[in-house]
């Protein structure tokens, strides 16, 4: 008896001593923030952005077609074997996968610097619900959030399955992409896709090129701002990005593959697991894992690294160190939980969590027929809408009062 209750007083404390960690690494993430990999990454995020810019401007502007399109949207090309300058960027990427993890993501995708810049206007302004959820960086999810992004790929890939079953697929060195089921504003001279029932002609004058970037702003104002002030910073990439799932799969393949790893001994603070933007326990995978975050989740932003004043973590393939200290709270606990991540998993019934994914798939298809990343829009908002409207009938009903039995 008096071991239990030994056990059960040594996990108080541990749930003590993490929420005191929580609280104290406010300061660690603004030296963090400061850090020679948060600044070259910043840098990194913001070129991708000017080179858009810059590419756009030359194309449509100056008449100079330089090299095609240099987008995501290769992923259809490369699948249905068109050799063009977006197929070759995907094609880079997987490649770069098994060497350096998803190091695209965290430095190079231009919606993470979207959704970032989002995250840090959003503490900055100080609204209250958000600070809620970033001050303890809690990350809220959805039991099916790896069957939600995966659904979100087929459906992405739907183009390329028409194209293959018509028999079209050949090898072509055609620079013009792959048309996707739907694009970006602007994208054939129209606001929306060329079947929507609702469009406008767009030209370069400064009207149009206004309401082009309303529009877009309008997206990204959504997969951003909406869903981190919903679900807690990077919800997107941890929801309902379909190329985490693309990525993922050749995570982990190649023995040399660089990896967040333990190159001291871990004083078991866990600065690194509480300020992990992707809900990735790291100070736990480093010590069950032959001293290496395994997560599929990585997005090698590097936080972990910076935020550990001991030097304890760096990104490399060589082999972790040994532990010498040993750390006796993660053999009595192993885990926080059975998804062994630290994102938060909303009280929904798994019936009800499944629905919420159906919803917002099903609202994505509706939006994606006015064009490319309305998708995104549609899904978001049907996914969230359903989920915070069950979730507020579920406590009204919680609260209402009991009737006592006559």
């Amino acid at each position: 008896m008096t071991g239990v209750i030994n056990n059960v007083q040594c996990m108080e404390v541990e749930r003590e001593r993490e929420r005191e960690n929580t609280i104290m690494d406010k300061e660690a993430e603004k030296q963090s923030f400061r850090s020679r990999h948060q600044r070259l990454r910043r840098f990194f995020l913001i070129g991708v952005h000017v080179y858009i810019v810059f590419h756009m401007l030359a194309w449509y502007m100056l008449n100079q077609k330089i090299w095609g399109k240099t987008a995501m949207v290769g992923v259809l090309s490369l699948a249905a074997g068109r050799i063009n300058s977006a197929a070759i960027m995907v094609a880079m990427i997987l490649l770069s996968i098994p060497l350096f993890g998803r190091l695209f993501c965290g430095w190079f995708c231009h919606l993470r610097g979207a959704i970032e810049l989002a995250d840090w206007v959003m503490v900055k302004i100080g609204l209250t619900e958000y600070r809620k959820l970033r001050d303890r960086n809690i990350l809220l999810t959805t039991g099916f959030h790896w069957t939600f992004r995966g659904i979100a790929l087929a459906i992405l890939l739907t183009p390329v399955f028409f194209f293959w079953m018509s028999g079209k697929f050949h090898l072509d060195m055609n620079p013009e992409p792959l048309r996707p089921m739907a694009d970006l504003p602007g994208y054939g001279g129209k606001l929306f896709a060329q079947g929507a029932r609702i469009n406008t002609h767009i030209s370069l004058a400064f009207t149009d090129c206004l309401l082009v970037f309303g529009a877009i702003l309008f997206i990204l104002f959504v997969i951003s701002f909406v869903m981190n002030y919903f679900y807690g910073q990077g919800a997107f990439c941890r929801i309902l990005c379909p190329y985490a799932v693309l990525f993922s799969g050749l995570m982990n393949l190649n023995p040399f593959q660089k990896k967040i790893t333990r190159v001291g001994d871990c004083t078991g603070c866990r600065k690194c697991s509480n300020n992990c933007a992707q809900g990735i326990d790291v100070s736990r995978e480093i010590y069950h894992y032959n001293g290496k975050v395994v997560s599929r989740e990585c997005i090698k932003c590097m936080q972990c690294i910076d935020i550990c004043k001991e030097g304890v973590l760096a990104d490399t393939a060589s082999p972790a160190v040994s532990q010498i200290t040993p750390r006796r709270e993660y053999e009595r606990r192993p885990w926080q939980n059975s998804q062994k991540h630290l994102q938060v998993i909303e009280p929904l019934s798994p019936t009800m969590d499944a629905i919420s994914i159906i919803v917002g798939i099903v609202s994505g298809t509706v939006t994606s027929s006015l064009g490319g990343f309305w998708f995104y829009v549609g899904a978001i908002i049907g996914f969230i809408g359903f989920r915070k409207l069950t979730l507020f009938l579920l406590a009204r009903e919680a609260t209402k009062p009991t009737l006592r039995a006559r």
